[in-house]
């Protein structure tokens, strides 16, 4: 108690320097917990079954010299997946997995609409981890299994089993009886699964859907995908070629066709671990050298300790148990104030930090007693100099003061603010500049946008646009979306879509049979698609074209494709290049008012998605910078202190002489300034090879820009001129005779 009360008192008469202990290391400790939790949940992406490092998928690559687009497709013909699980049926288990999206549903007296359901092989059963809530989930036959959010949704509790389910789209109408309730998936699983059917060619027809390919997941009895290789380049052929996908790598895999897949970037993540172990750094850095300035003032306690008996192994323990306690009393503020941040972290980042801290508790608790250990410890090593010196040494007017760790500190900490504010710049702009990293990413995107109001002359709109903008491809006009065909015809099966005839080139839609529409055609000549074929019943059908919902994983409708005049037009879709997307998406939506923006959105939401999600990590990642500069500045207030103690004698004798405030900032300054100079060319070349290999890794990469040095060598002169000259200006206030007397 004794021990605690003098260490008040320390603390007290020292109030300014343990107020920046705590709050740097609260700070730091803050944002490096923020980033554990979040790099542990995406890092640890569909582990949640027993034998995920087992579990694969199948996907197909289009080698085609002529194809266009996203390469890769995880919908795996039916032949191909009956080759594969015939000569590997002792040793895979594989399972085919269809997506059916947009189903409506009849359940418990309500209707719902635009529902997912997957209908599956048994054999998935005992590949992914089915965890029973209510009945049984080891097999369904023709019922079907549910999830427990699902369940709970539709009929208010998770106890459902023997409930019926009735599944529709157009005419046909499935009944299902619910045989088993299984546990949710985490949330960090690549795909939502809540509904499950068992795979029967003739129910998934009947729901509009083809039967023809599917997804196709598996799971290794015995053996490894190198052991297979050979299986499936015996079913690949010279345009199609077949490989594993491991479950592990689908998140930060490549977008593949046919999926509804999340996808997250682990690039970026690395990159916010660097920022934060970096920003850890500098909390460590300001927090020792803090500790340079309050070990002096307790030099007369040591001795008179020394003198009383006391070991060097029990003062050893004093300051760890001072440090210690420093850090746990910073990691509990900082994890509060995080708490307390919650519901503004949420939209960032969209997870939730209590469920994070209650799903990853090992990985992080082990992570946390690492860096509070480290944080704990390193002040140890400057104290570890006091307690081994003599009561003589200690009681000397000659201070013990670190000179020169205390240089080397202003250097590293100056050099790594001017790096993590150069490189969050040139790396923020990379990622808003261009999305293509890795191979099997599309090249292009679809983004819809209203017809505007007194538009008649699109083809002239079109050469505009793709003349004053090389990213842009493509424009076409349409009355409905491909993928959001509402309209129907009267009395009839059919819906239909007025298009141009440059709709067909634009979506690359394959024609089955016929022709297209020709310059000279006008309506009622109409194109038909592949599940109208049999509803057919005008003259006026001049071709056949293959279904475009199969794409969207959507029940195909019967369609007729018609040429109509502008007013009937609702959409402009544009197929632009990814590279630079956003500005791209900037310039469109401001293409005909820019006082009211016209709204932009994708096709592929998928795609969409990932792209709030790269914005979302990209703004994690300036709010990290930003929160290294205010550390940066703590730190040169810190170190702005330190400067003073050790200069106040030769500050005393410039006001004796008449210094004024402005003499003395630049008295203070200038050794700031040294250690910059130092800094900048240790850490110029250092900045400019991180980021240039960073940038190797983009097919399309943003210049330097002679501003991207400037702002942070800005910002840390101006920090260290503002708080020189609170401390010239604090000290016009102190009286400086005993100093000299000293």
């Amino acid at each position: 108690m004794t021990h605690f009360l003098l260490f008040l008192r320390i603390a007290a008469k020292n109030r300014e320097v343990y107020f920046l202990k705590i709050i740097t290391l609260a700070i730091a400790l803050a944002s490096a917990t923020l980033i554990v939790l979040f790099s542990l949940h995406e890092f640890s992406y569909d582990q949640s079954h027993t034998q995920h490092k087992s579990i694969f998928r199948i996907l197909e690559r289009n080698q085609h010299e002529a194809f266009d687009g996203n390469r890769l497709s995880a919908k795996i013909p039916n032949d191909v997946y009956t080759q594969l699980s015939t000569l590997t049926e002792d040793s895979i288990t594989l399972s085919r997995i269809k997506i059916m999206q947009g189903i409506s549903m009849s359940a418990n007296g309500k209707l719902y609409h635009e529902r997912k359901v997957h209908a599956v092989d048994v054999a998935l059963l005992s590949i992914f981890d089915f965890k029973p809530v209510n009945g049984s989930v080891d097999s369904f036959n023709d019922g079907m299994l549910v999830s427990e959010n699902f369940s709970h949704e539709i009929f208010g509790t998770t106890e459902s089993t023997g409930r019926t389910i009735k599944l529709y789209t157009f005419k046909d109408t499935l009944t299902y009886t619910i045989t088993g309730v299984f546990r949710n998936f985490p949330t960090n699983t690549h795909e939502d699964f809540n509904i499950f059917i068992p795979y029967q060619q003739n129910a998934i027809e009947r729901l509009k859907f083809s039967a023809a390919a599917s997804g196709v997941y598996g799971k290794f009895n015995h053996g490894s995908i190198t052991d297979y290789t050979h299986h499936l380049k015996n079913i690949s052929s010279e345009h199609l070629t077949y490989s594993l996908q491991p479950l592990s790598e689908i998140y930060f895999g490549p977008r593949v066709m046919g999926e509804e897949a999340r996808h997250g970037d682990a690039y970026s993540i690395l990159i916010l671990i660097s920022i934060v172990a970096l920003i850890l750094f500098l909390a460590l850095a300001s927090f020792v050298n803090l500790t340079t300035l309050t070990l002096p003032h307790r030099a007369k306690e040591l001795a008179v300790k020394k003198l009383a008996g006391t070991n060097h192994k029990s003062l050893l323990a004093m300051f760890a148990s001072e440090s210690f306690s420093l850090v746990g009393f910073a990691f509990v503020l900082g994890l509060l104030v995080l708490l307390g941040l919650n519901s503004f972290i949420q939209p960032v980042l969209a997870v939730n930090i209590l469920d994070l801290l209650f799903h990853n508790y090992t990985a992080f608790a082990a992570i946390t007693f690492f860096i509070l250990t480290i944080a704990g410890v390193a002040p140890l090593l400057l104290a570890y100099r006091f307690t081994r010196a003599t009561p003589t040494r200690l009681l000397s007017t000659d201070a013990i003061t670190f000179p020169r760790f205390k240089r080397v500190i202003t250097f590293l900490q100056l050099g790594i603010s001017i790096f993590l504010i150069v490189a969050s710049l040139v790396i923020g702009r990379q990622v808003n500049y261009s999305l293509v990293k890795e191979p099997g990413r599309n090249h292009y995107q679809v983004v819809y946008m209203p017809y505007p109001a007194g538009l008649t002359n699109v083809a002239q709109l079109r050469a505009d646009w793709k003349k004053n903008n090389p990213n842009i491809v493509d424009v076409i006009a349409t009355s409905q979306l491909p993928h959001q065909v509402q309209s129907k015809e009267l009395n009839s099966d059919f819906y239909f879509i007025a298009v141009e005839r440059g709709y067909r080139d634009f979506f690359n839609l394959q024609l089955n049979s016929g022709r297209w529409f020709q310059p000279n055609d006008e309506n009622p000549l109409t194109v038909i698609n592949k599940a109208g074929v049999n509803l057919a019943d005008t003259d006026n059908i001049i071709g056949v074209v293959e279904n475009m919902d199969e794409q969207f994983n959507r029940p195909q409708k019967p369609l007729k494709y018609q040429l109509e005049s502008h007013t009937r037009y609702q959409y402009l879709c544009v197929r632009i290049l990814e590279v630079n997307v956003r500005t791209t998406l900037h310039v469109l939506a401001h293409a005909f008012d820019n006082r009211f923006p016209a709204k932009v959105s994708f096709v592929n939401k998928h795609f969409e998605d990932w792209l709030h999600y790269q914005d979302r990590l990209n703004t994690l990642s300036k709010l990290l910078v930003v929160v290294s500069g205010i550390l940066s500045c703590f730190a040169i207030y810190g170190l702005s202190i330190s400067l003073v103690r050790d200069k106040l004698k030769q500050i005393a004798v410039h006001k004796l002489y008449g210094a004024g405030t402005l003499r003395i900032t630049r008295l203070l300054a200038r050794e700031f300034v040294q250690q910059m100079g130092i800094a900048i060319l240790v850490f110029t070349p250092v900045t400019f090879i991180f980021l240039k290999e960073f940038l190797r890794s983009f097919v399309y990469t943003t210049p330097f820009l002679w501003t991207d040095p400037a702002y942070p060598l800005a910002y840390c002169v101006g920090v260290i001129i503002m708080l020189c000259s609170i401390q010239a200006l604090s000290l016009n206030r102190t009286n400086l005779t005993n100093v000299l007397k000293g």
